[in-house]
């Protein structure tokens, strides 16, 4: 039996949040005598942080996804992983043969999902952390992708996409709050771009296609044989939220974005997002394959930027948030998904090198430009952090900031509370978990 340890805590622990903080990410990234040569090749694993209004208690555990349960048996890797390909390494027979559930989570329906890139979400039990097997919405996307960053919109009702590279197509997801598969549409997309994440307004969907394609002829791992053509044009899809079918284009300069804060649209009829933006995707497709091996890489991240997209004219426009460089993994109160929000809370590196991680939490408030920032000490690494809204307030920024971090120095990973409206303040509680964990990806907080 497992006994969830208590978290000590330094300073003082909010005592309305109460929930849990699911957080996923790769861990494992050497099998016997060898070294994944990806960062997003290591296996998922899942943690959750509980509060209960006196006490934070932690847990951990891998998801045992069919390649991880193949792989403990043989005792070494045998599928060639989303970055990583080998000769000995077998090429995968489907999606989900090379499905690590490594990038996010989705608490829906009662159930705990794990999210991957490309292929089905994993169903995980929401206390033990237990792995439950492949999630099926229906009979007909079966084993389709299902993307790593849904949207939940104000209604309940989850958005979601997915990209079939080897079919030539971008799926798309109504489901309701009950878990029901409302519609599901499909674009016809050939060489089908590498699309990571998406927005929603109040009547759209919005996907920007980035000029990454996908060329079945070459060779190496999954990654490999997407090729970035940077003197083509991007395209956004603007997708009416009550007819799927229903898409227009807009054409967008060559740019790669990662992920996005949120989007709305104004009175005119245009939609506003706000999301950190590349030049290129090579932060994933040299970056980091480079920290793996050890190397130190020039910081040269993404800009925060406000992109406009204007139906009536046929129009793009970007124009940068001051001060933002080097960011990434942008979240908003999600309460106002799909409207205008006020702030975004967004992580950046100060570091001459990316492989050092964020360094720095940012509030962002969009109607003065202010920005409020917390420096981390030389030897700690932070994750994205999440907002919580204060109980019984609807007020936007009302709440706190939770986020974990690495201590190199000291060996243990923390995770760390701020007040929202505050977080140049510093934490208002830390809390050591004694040992460290593998630096992942995403989470959310559920109360």
């Amino acid at each position: 039996a497992y006994v969830e340890p208590t978290v000590p805590g330094e300073g003082q622990r909010p005592p309305d949040v109460t929930g849990v903080v699911y957080r996923n990410g790769q861990a494992q990234h050497e099998q016997s005598d060898m070294r994944y040569h990806h960062w997003f090749d290591g296996d998922g694993m899942m943690h959750a942080y509980r509060f209960d209004g006196q006490s934070v208690t932690h847990r951990a555990r891998m998801i045992e996804t069919e390649k991880y349960q193949r792989e403990q048996e043989a005792g070494h890797a045998l599928v060639q992983g989303f970055g990583t390909a080998l000769p000995e390494l077998e090429r995968p027979r489907s999606a989900d043969s090379l499905n690590t559930a490594n990038i996010s989570v989705l608490r829906h329906n009662g159930e705990l999902l794990a999210l991957w890139e490309g292929g089905s979400a994993y169903r995980l039990d929401p206390e033990t952390l237990e792995t439950l097997g492949l999630k099926t919405w229906n009979a007909e996307p079966a084993g389709a992708p299902f993307g790593a960053h849904p949207r939940v919109d104000r209604d309940g009702t989850l958005w979601n996409f997915g990209y079939a590279a080897s079919f030539g197509a971008i799926l798309l997801y109504r489901i309701s709050p009950n878990g029901q598969v409302l519609e599901t549409g499909v674009i016809p997309a050939p060489e089908t771009p590498m699309v990571h994440d998406f927005v929603i307004t109040e009547r759209h969907l919005v996907l920007i296609l980035a000029p990454f394609r996908y060329e079945q002829s070459r060779e190496g791992a999954f990654l490999d044989k997407f090729a970035w053509r940077g003197e083509e044009a991007g395209r956004a899809l603007i997708i009416d939220k009550n007819d799927l079918s229903s898409i227009r284009e807009i054409e967008t300069p060559p740019l790669w974005i990662f992920h996005y804060a949120n989007a709305h649209e104004d009175a005119d009829g245009r939609i506003i997002m706000q999301a950190p933006v590349y030049d290129t995707p090579a932060v994933m497709t040299e970056t980091f394959r480079e920290i793996m091996r050890g190397n130190e890489v020039e910081a040269g991240g993404a800009r925060f930027m406000s992109l406009t997209l204007d139906p009536a004219r046929g129009r793009f426009d970007a124009d940068e948030i001051t001060g933002l460089h080097n960011c990434e993994v942008p979240r908003i109160d999600g309460r106002l998904q799909g409207i205008r929000h006020r702030y975004s809370y967004a992580m950046q590196s100060s570091r001459r090198s990316l492989g050092q991680g964020f360094d720095r939490v940012n509030r962002i408030d969009h109607d003065t430009g202010q920005i409020q920032s917390y420096q981390y000490g030389e030897s700690e690494m932070a994750e994205e952090h999440l907002f919580v809204p204060r109980p019984g307030s609807s007020e936007e920024g009302d709440g706190w900031l939770l986020g974990t971090s690495l201590d190199v120095a000291r060996g243990q990973s923390r995770l760390n509370v701020f007040h929202a409206a505050a977080v140049g303040d510093g934490p208002i509680a830390r809390m050591p978990l004694g040992f460290a964990i593998p630096l992942g990806l995403h989470g959310n907080f559920y109360d």
